[in-house]
């Protein structure tokens, strides 16, 4: 239904600061071209500071480290900011309060980078504690949700919740709204490009090949050992629109 590694990514932002992957790539790249949603619509949506900031498609910003951006207790951030450690790849970038959503969970959002282009966003949310805002604000820049349908997930209690899962389309842009299997009072809101899709798609790859690595063969003559890999979470279709 949704990307593992998005999953895994989200759960790192839900996290501490000292786990983000981050660092600048210098290397220029092509600008994709993504639709710019109504400019009407736009100030209806609780996204629109952020997205202004951050918009995906264009280059992304140059943004001080967040070291130097945070707030005494080390909460929170004082204005954009990138954590300055990891491939390069994935990046979590700060989010002053002022430019962050009410339903936003946490101070970071995670930027995917293909080169120096933003090609995707994550934004952690606090899953159906805050559903509906972030469906309104979603669909006050890109229109009506092509799907949407109501998911039944027990919480950490064991009590049934109702949980929103929407997707909509703004070509090339996708967006996907979801709860947390794990936990349905966290979430996130997917907005990607297909550059996006195919780094997501790799580092997955990446991540199985670690969690299930292929066996050695045995002693020569002998029969060659096989090891039963672990089960592989269902992937989300690759065709943008359908889940």
């Amino acid at each position: 239904m949704k990307f593992p590694v998005a999953g895994l990514a989200l759960a790192g932002l839900l996290g501490a600061a000292a786990g983000a992957i981050a660092a600048p790539a210098s290397a220029p790249a092509a600008k994709p071209a993504a639709p710019a949603p109504a400019k009407a619509q736009a100030e209806n949506s609780a996204l629109s500071p952020l997205l202004a900031m951050l918009e995906i498609g264009n280059p992304l910003p140059a943004l001080p480290d967040c070291a130097d951006k945070r707030t005494p207790d080390g909460r929170d951030v004082t204005g954009f900011c990138v954590e300055l450690k990891g491939d390069g790849l994935m990046r979590q970038v700060g989010v002053p309060r002022a430019q962050r959503p009410s339903f936003m969970d946490g101070p970071f959002v995670l930027a995917f980078v293909d080169r120096n282009a933003l090609v995707g966003l994550v934004v952690p949310t606090a899953g159906a504690n805050s559903q509906q805002a972030a469906a309104d604000s979603v669909s006050a820049l890109y229109g009506k949700p092509f799907r949407q349908e109501q998911v039944d997930m027990p919480d950490k209690a064991g009590k049934s919740v109702k949980t929103l899962h929407a997707g909509w389309m703004h070509k090339p842009l996708t967006v996907e709204l979801y709860a947390m299997p794990e936990d349905p009072n966290t979430g996130t809101i997917e907005m990607l490009l297909p550059q996006a899709r195919v780094l997501m798609a790799d580092k997955d790859a990446e991540v199985d090949k670690q969690l299930n690595p292929a066996s050695a063969p045995a002693a020569k003559g002998g029969k060659a050992a096989a090891a039963k890999p672990a089960p592989k979470p269902a992937a989300k279709p690759e065709k943008p629109g359908s889940w």
